[in-house]
Parts: C-alpha cells; structure tokens; sequence
C-alpha cells in the first residue's frame, strides 16, 4: 500500500511542484471560510458585526442616518459623571421656553459647552435649547405630541398616534437614552438679542429641511449648519443627521455614530421606583457656586 502511495506521488510530483501557488491559496480561503464559520456561529459575534456593518454604511454615506435599532444595541458602562447646576456665561443664552427648571447637565458636557463658548467671536452666541430632561417631563411631551398627531389625524387610533408621536418626540418607555441622560444638548449659534442664524428651520421644526445635510437648504443656511458642527465636534461632540441642534455626547446615539459598541458612558439619570422617579446618578448643585 504505502509503496502504491510513493509510485502514485512519484507519477504525479510535477503536478503538484507546478500547482503550489494554488494549493497555498486553497489552504488560505479554506482557512477563512472555517474561521467565518466558526465566528458567526456565535450570536453575540452576529450582532457585533451587524452593528459595524451597520455604521460602515452609514460613515459611507449609503443611509442617512443610523437605525433605532442599532443605537438601542450599544452598551452603557455609566460612569456616574454628576448632573450640574447649568450656570451663565457671557456667551451663553438660555431659551427658557423650552428649557427644565433646574437646568442641569452632566458636569463633562457643561465643560464642553463652556470651552466651545469661550472661543467665540464677539457677536456670536451659543443658544442652549434643551438640555437634561427628566422622565415627568418627558412623560408630558410625549403626551403633548400624542394629541397632537391625533388632532392632525382625528381618524386614526391611539396605537397609530404614538408609532407616529415617536418620530417627533422621545418615548420615555423605549427611550435610548438622550436628554434624559444628561449627555444631550439642541444648541444652536445666535446674535446678542438671541436671535438664531439662519438655519432653515426654527428649532423643533420638522420638515424635509430638518435634516442636517439637507439638499432643500440654501448655501448660506448649509455654511451655518457646518459651523455649527464644527465647533460642536471640536469638543467631541456628536451631530444626529435627523435634527441639525441636536448633539450627544456620552450616551447611546454618541456611542452608535462613533462606531462603539460597548461605549456608552451614559445611561438615563434617572428610575422609576416604587412608582416615583429617582436620581440614579449623582447631583452635585453647588460644584461651580465659585466660578466667576
């Protein structure tokens, strides 16, 4: 038998001296075909690669945006960074219609907010929309636009009202984590009367023009739009594509459009407990009583 084997080699030697490169090729892709076997057999590996695969086509530019679904995979490791006192500064204007009362932030995003503000040309403001947003609140606006889709569309029920409310308010129930974390901010660049440059749209406003990069838009309005994310990402902010004010830093949508997975270093501030919400995190009110 073995001298069958060595005569039957012999025969064929030439054969296989002349097709080495193949073999080595066949033994690579064999290899990588077990190894994506193998891989893929695990669920938590399935969804890791969704999720990159996901953001790839979103940083390629083929989707607008970035799933609900895939923003709701990223992990949250919260790093209890304090909820803070929201205080002035010179070149900071507050929108108290539609801001909180206590306005608060998380200590590392106020910081941001303040060094972006610093290096501002004299003229040009940072107007501060919304901030943290706790879960009463949030319960009430998402009512709000329950009604109102409802009065819009009087002949659909309440299930077809908040899929459609969703889309202009958060769900406090399946909530990703935004301004209830204390990591979002709708900001916007203004005048000294606090009047916004233009944008396009006023804030809140949601038509096809809502969209950061919207092709509905002047020059002037999209030159505006790129400042402003500019200096928001200068300090590691990040832009929502849907809504030119909106920006995140350190919660899920932060995470999702960095490309991180497991990046999330800010969960919801708060929890409902015995029926009542509560702090989760802490609340530190008294820590920039000393700034000047």
């Amino acid at each position: 038998m073995l001298d069958q084997i060595i005569t039957w080699f012999e025969k064929h030697k030439q054969f296989f001296i002349d097709n080495i490169p193949n073999f080595i090729i066949g033994g690579i892709v064999l290899i990588f075909l077990i190894w994506i076997i193998w891989y893929f057999k695990s669920k938590r590996r399935r969804r890791h690669f969704r999720f990159h695969w996901h953001h790839m086509t979103y940083v390629l530019g083929f989707r607008k945006i970035m799933s609900r679904h895939y923003v709701g995979r990223v992990h949250v490791h919260e790093c209890f960074d304090p909820l803070v006192d929201f205080l002035p500064h010179k070149n900071i204007i507050f929108n108290k219609e539609t801001l909180e009362e206590p306005i608060l932030v998380r200590k590392e995003v106020l910081f941001k907010l303040y060094r972006i503000a610093d290096k501002l040309p004299e003229g040009v403001n940072l107007k501060i929309y919304k901030v943290f947003l706790s879960r009463i609140k949030m319960n009430e606006a998402f009512e709000a636009a329950i009604a109102e889709v409802s009065k819009d569309k009087p002949g659909i029920g309440r299930h077809e009202a908040i899929v459609l409310a969703k889309y202009i308010s958060d769900d406090p129930k399946g909530s990703l984590g935004g301004h209830e974390t204390g990591g979002a901010v709708d900001v916007a660049l203004c005048d000294d009367n606090g009047v916004d440059f233009n944008y396009g749209t006023k804030f809140h406003e949601y038509n096809d023009s809502t969209f950061t990069y919207s092709s509905h838009i002047t020059k002037e309005q999209r030159k505006n739009r790129k400042n402003l994310v500019k200096l928001m990402k200068k300090q590691d902010f990040v832009n929502f594509p849907g809504e030119w004010w909106h920006f995140s830093y350190g919660d899920r949508m932060w995470a999702a459009y960095k490309g991180k997975r497991d990046g999330g270093i800010y969960g919801s501030a708060e929890t409902e407990m015995g029926g009542k919400y509560g702090f989760t995190i802490p609340v530190n009110r008294t820590i920039y009583e000393r700034r000047k």
